[in-house]
């Protein structure tokens, strides 16, 4: 994963295939790539360290067959200090399988790539004779989807909808006309757009669209072959298939949720799956991820015992494994955090509290979910910052719930007022068909007939107008 690039950054070779490397500016090789961060990319490429590299090159250069010194290295490397003799220059290139163009053996052409460009069927030039320069200019789209993460935390983006598809289309263009570095730096950024329109139409209720755009993102992650994003994609695909399932299907007559256990099993598989992938290779997934994965896998193995009238001692096992990953390593940067986790906000304490107290009321523990309701909403360290109006809201409905478990129906019914007022703001239609199924549950309680109760079904049949204008 890069998650930083060039805003208008140079690519080289066929379809900007590598790089990016800066452009030199002065001399007889102005225009061209930088030598020395061609020759740094190779080497790494190759696996080579520089004490390595610096013996391969004095083996065939020096009479006594010693390595050159480091310091030449790094002089190639970052002062652009390569040799000018060309048969050296050639050797670099056999050494560490650069290709020849790069290296300043062929003719510069450039080639600035547009989204949807009028000509169909355009080639680039090929071989070694002929060295493309491509420029691709991502800066609309670098911030373009910062400011459409932040919309979605803090209000709402489904007004900005249209932007969004649109800049996906632009970049699956773009995507269609890259390879290798390019390709992949497209790729990046076309992802993080699908998962964002994914949770953004999820929160419409809109589900089938929603598993649509997370679809793609599996699929351009398995494109890149890069396992933290393809694991952030399926963690993403299967929160969609478990809210699909949970709170797919409002029944009318009641107000009340009908689970759907198979799209329910779909979600676990797609949660272990992710989990699997860094098991299965070297290189682990980042702790944050992992710790929301396995509370939402937690969540999902609760759901689906609960719908059958039994209870998971996986879900509460998972629970108790996510602990460690509380606050451990977390990423600073908005747009790093939404590619590595596919949330915007840390796995820190209070969305591990409010997760715990999620999954204790699945179970039926009540009890238990009222004291880490009062851990989280009594430590300033451990809460969601006030600027997300959506997760305020919704740790307000989570205690609505603990509330309700505990009989406690004034409470429950103050505290889905006060998020029903948060998900008009951020226009949330799938925590507000949450609300509705609270409501529909207070009034099967004995407490249905208080004017509060009443006053709620008010607000939400208001908030409900509102959404339908």
């Amino acid at each position: 994963m890069t998650t930083v690039s060039q805003a208008k950054a140079i690519y080289w070779g066929e379809g900007g295939k590598y790089g990016p490397f800066a452009v030199q500016t002065a001399g007889e090789w102005a225009g061209w790539p930088d030598f020395g961060q061609v020759l740094r990319y190779f080497r790494k490429a190759a696996k080579l360290s520089k004490e390595e590299f610096a013996a391969l090159y004095g083996k065939e250069t020096k009479s006594d067959g010693s390595s050159i010194s480091i310091r030449q290295v790094y002089r190639m490397e970052l002062d652009n200090d390569v040799p000018t003799d060309m048969n050296r220059r050639k050797l670099i290139a056999r050494l560490l399988n650069i290709p020849p163009m790069l290296f300043g053996l062929a003719t510069l052409e450039e080639v600035i790539l547009q989204p949807h460009p009028e000509k169909a069927g355009v080639s680039l030039a090929t071989g070694y004779s002929t060295l493309p320069k491509v420029v691709a200019d991502t800066s609309k789209y670098q911030s373009n989807i910062r400011t459409f993460l932040t919309l979605h935390y803090t209000s709402q983006a489904q007004s900005e909808f249209h932007k969004i598809t649109a800049d996906i289309r632009d970049l699956e263009s773009l995507e269609s006309q890259t390879s290798g570095d390019l390709q992949y730096h497209i790729r990046e950024l076309l992802f993080s757009y699908h998962i964002l329109a994914a949770k953004v139409v999820r929160d419409q209720r809109k589900y089938p669209l929603s598993y649509e755009h997370a679809n793609q993102a599996v699929r351009v992650a398995k494109e890149t072959k890069d396992l933290d994003l393809i694991a952030t994609a399926l963690y993403t695909r299967g929160r969609t298939y478990l809210e699909w399932g949970m709170y797919g299907t409002l029944e009318k007559e009641r107000g009340i949720f009908q689970g759907d256990r198979d799209k329910i099993t779909r979600a676990i598989r797609d949660f272990e799956h992710a989990r699997k992938l860094g098991k299965n290779t070297e290189s682990l997934l980042h702790p944050q991820l992992l710790g929301f994965l396995d509370m939402q896998l937690s969540r999902a193995y609760a759901a689906r015992s609960s719908s059958t009238g039994g209870a998971s001692a996986l879900a509460m096992t998972l629970l108790d494994q996510a602990e460690q990953y509380v606050d451990c390593e977390n990423i600073d940067d908005p747009y790093e955090r939404h590619l590595v986790t596919g949330e915007l906000i840390s796995f820190g304490k209070g969305v591990y509290h409010n997760g715990r107290a999620i999954r204790l009321v699945t179970l039926g523990r009540s009890g238990a979910a009222h004291r880490e309701l009062t851990t989280l909403e009594g430590s300033r360290e451990g809460a969601i910052g006030k600027q997300f109006t959506r997760e305020q809201a919704w740790l307000e409905i989570i205690a609505a719930d603990v509330y309700m478990g505990l009989e406690q129906f004034g409470e429950a019914t103050k505290r889905a007022a006060r998020g029903l007022t948060g998900c008009l703001d951020v226009n949330s239609v799938a925590n507000l068909a949450i609300i509705v199924d609270l409501h529909g549950r207070l009034l099967q309680s004995p407490y249905k007939a208080d004017p509060d109760v009443e006053e709620l079904g008010d607000m939400i049949q208001e908030g409900l107008i509102r959404q339908n204008k």
